[in-house]
């Protein structure tokens, strides 16, 4: 074990504040947003939070453990994550192995985990692992652009299968970023986006249930009671928030009117209840978030923990503004949660084991910085001896 893994990990100040104002106001609304789902269809209305706290048990202890453990470790492994992730994703596709809800197959039986929500954590670790090996050679063709286009094909492929185009835009939007900041040549995206786009195209016009969802986002009030019927009400419900919004616990929509209330829509639930600037706020903290995990990066000891963060970051931050946008119909529906806030035991943890990891990175980037700003006291207190004595 390093040095670093040796010595007390400090805790970023700033990442772990953000982590428990995002964790503690999920949690509130989401006791607020899921109280009439859980009331209506478990007959029990704290059905859903008391779920989502025996998760956020586990969430908790993954952060608390995983700061502590050298991200290093997890670089090693990234091999066989990435293997492990890849075997989970085909367990989830055999009869009898998977459960089938809203007519995608994307939760193992035997563990209630979804297999897309680790993945994500799976393709970061080996993607960091790949690129900080790989030096001069990301921008090559052979040895750069290939094999990592392959783990995406891979990916995406097996997530596909689960009829899951949300998480595999995820997955592939993550493995880009991070080759972006790696520094690929930009004609390998080109060569991407026009494997891409048409794939994109064909997954859409194949499936109605699809070219729905974007008519629906294009003109919800063409079709109010099926297509366009969530995003609609998500309008009434920003609306009626106004400013300061209804108050805590006081959204109407969320009373069987906005569908998947406690997932896919939960910032709705945030704008009716606290208005313009509880949207505000939740989005500024995704935000700043992202713009710590950028600096973390930046200062990270090694090439691993530079490639690594912003990863993890993205994690977190694409699902959440995506979800976000969807819920403002900036873009379609893709049924993604909103990290920290929608309902889902897979999704918070993997979350709160991304910023564990992070926080190590953090961590370690300080002992290092502290380290480096000692040598140079040090250096600068010999010259100055030396001049001192001649």
């Amino acid at each position: 074990m390093s040095s670093a893994g040796r010595s007390k990990i400090p805790l970023d100040t700033v990442l772990s504040s953000l982590l428990f104002v995002l964790f503690l106001s999920g949690m509130v609304m989401l006791l607020s947003a899921s109280y009439t789902p859980g009331e209506i269809g478990m007959g029990d209305p704290y059905y859903y939070i008391i779920r989502q706290l025996r998760h956020a048990v586990l969430g908790v202890a993954a952060v608390i453990a995983l700061w502590k453990i050298p991200y290093q470790f997890w670089l090693k492994l990234g091999t066989p994550i990435l293997i492990f992730s890849i075997v989970l994703l085909i367990l989830v596709l055999v009869p009898g192995m998977g459960i089938k809800a809203g007519g995608a197959t994307r939760w193992l039986v035997f563990a209630s985990i979804q297999p897309s929500e680790l993945a994500k954590l799976a393709v970061v670790i080996y993607i960091a692992k790949s690129l900080s090996q790989k030096g001069e050679l990301v921008n090559t063709f052979s040895y750069g652009f290939l094999p990592h286009f392959l783990v995406m094909i891979i990916f995406v492929g097996l997530i596909l299968l689960e009829k899951d185009l949300g998480g595999a835009l995820i997955i592939s939007s993550l493995i880009m970023a991070m080759l972006f900041v790696a520094g690929l040549r930009f004609i390998y995206f080109i060569v991407i986006a026009l494997v891409a786009v048409p794939s994109l195209w064909g997954l859409i016009t194949l499936f109605q249930y699809r070219l729905s969802r974007i008519s629906g986002w294009y003109d919800p009030w063409s079709d109010p009671q099926k297509s366009g019927y969530s995003i609609i009400h998500s309008f009434f419900a920003f609306a009626s928030g106004g400013i300061t919004g209804a108050g805590p616990g006081a959204s109407t929509q969320k009373l069987s009117f906005l569908p998947e209330v406690h997932t896919d829509y939960i910032f709705s639930v945030v704008g009716e209840e606290l208005g313009y600037i509880g949207v505000a706020a939740v989005a500024s903290l995704f935000l700043c978030l992202c713009c710590r995990g950028l600096q973390i990066s930046r200062l990270a000891r090694d090439l691993g923990g530079f490639y690594l963060a912003p990863g993890l970051t993205l994690v977190v931050g694409l699902p959440a503004f995506l979800n976000m946008g969807v819920a403002l119909s900036l873009w379609p529906s893709k049924g993604l949660p909103l990290p920290f806030f929608s309902y889902g035991g897979s999704s918070l943890v993997v979350s709160c084991a991304a910023m564990g990891i992070l926080l190590n990175i953090a961590g370690q980037g300080r002992l290092a910085g502290q380290a480096a700003a000692a040598d140079r006291s040090g250096s600068l207190k010999d010259r100055q001896t030396g001049l001192t004595a001649a």
